[in-house]
């Protein structure tokens, strides 16, 4: 291993390597997300504008129509609205979440496959500038693609629902940094790049399938973390609690707090497993510890934090 952590044409030579190699992995990331959510957009514009033009032709027909809604569609029409926008922008973040849940499942990719070990360990690199290069590859070139194939997703919809339902105009390009679409972006990309950072250390721990185990792993212990909270509130606090103002303040500021955390965290541990990761995964380290401390932290917190509010902030 070299001693020298950092080195910029060692670094820069490693990044033409990686790039070389994994080129084909970034198309992936713009062409699977962009025809799952061209599918799901049109979808959802497809239910929305069909039933406006089929209670169109109702009332032009003189009969009654069951569609309550498409008049208030039309209005929000009219002022450059679309109804869409909310479903559109919510699944694009469900997408987001788990196209970077996967792409950080990813990370030790080369390094666990045959044809590419020997190569990927005799390379003269820090662990330094492997794990700078694979970062910048999954978590920072990753996101403008993933930016470009939702937009593009976005007018694939608008113009297959023009070119089904030309006589009506329903459908308008999603405002993403606007404040109409009720979804605060930058904090669903904070949470984003959190959830990639914990599935790319778990990377670490799992040579095969380490997805599927992550995500596992994830999944229960944040029902094990509501499960907590909530029974700490219902049985010890009340059950008003949680539609308290105050509280919801509380959570809104972790909400910022725990993604930063948890990014920080990630890196660090994975950094610090990046050689046993490449030679043979193994859960017999100190990091491991730390992984497990934190657990029982996290669920300390749970237990902690209602408590805290009712008796720093007045509630009652």
């Amino acid at each position: 291993m070299n001693k020298n952590t950092l080195n910029a044409q060692r670094l820069l030579q490693y990044f033409c390597k990686d790039w070389s190699e994994n080129a084909a992995q970034l198309y992936y990331y713009f062409i699977i997300p962009y025809g799952i959510m061209t599918l799901l957009f049109i979808w959802m514009d497809f239910t929305k504008t069909h039933s406006v033009v089929v209670a169109l032709e109702q009332v032009r027909q003189g009969m009654e129509t069951d569609n309550n809604s498409y008049q208030l569609i039309m209005e929000n029409a009219l002022s450059g609205k679309d109804d869409c926008w909310f479903s559109i922008v919510f699944t694009a973040v469900l997408c987001f979440d788990f196209f970077m849940a996967f792409a950080g499942s990813t990370f030790f990719k080369t390094s666990k496959y045959r044809k590419d070990y020997i190569a990927d360990l005799t390379f003269p690199v820090s662990n330094a500038e492997k794990f700078m290069v694979r970062w910048f590859r999954i978590s920072i070139i990753s996101f403008p693609i993933f930016c470009l194939a939702t937009v593009l997703a976005d007018f694939t919809r608008i113009g297959f629902i023009h070119f089904l339902y030309p006589e009506v105009s329903l459908s308008f390009p999603v405002p993403w940094l606007s404040d109409e679409c009720d979804v605060h972006i930058p904090t669903a990309i904070l949470q984003a790049y959190a959830l990639q950072a914990l599935f790319i250390l778990g990377g670490t721990y799992w040579q095969k399938k380490p997805f599927q185990k992550t995500l596992s792993l994830v999944l229960l212990t944040s029902l094990m973390y509501y499960f907590t909270f909530f029974c700490t509130v219902f049985y010890f606090i009340g059950p008003d609690f949680v539609y308290h103002n105050t509280a919801q303040q509380w959570v809104y500021g972790w909400t910022f707090g725990i993604p930063i955390f948890l990014i920080l965290f990630g890196y660090l541990l994975t950094y610090l497993r990046m050689r046993r990761a490449t030679l043979l995964p193994s859960w017999k380290d100190k990091t491991t510890l730390v992984v497990f401390a934190a657990l029982l932290i996290g669920l300390g917190l749970c237990v902690w934090m209602p408590n805290f509010i009712v008796d720093h902030f007045a509630y009652g």
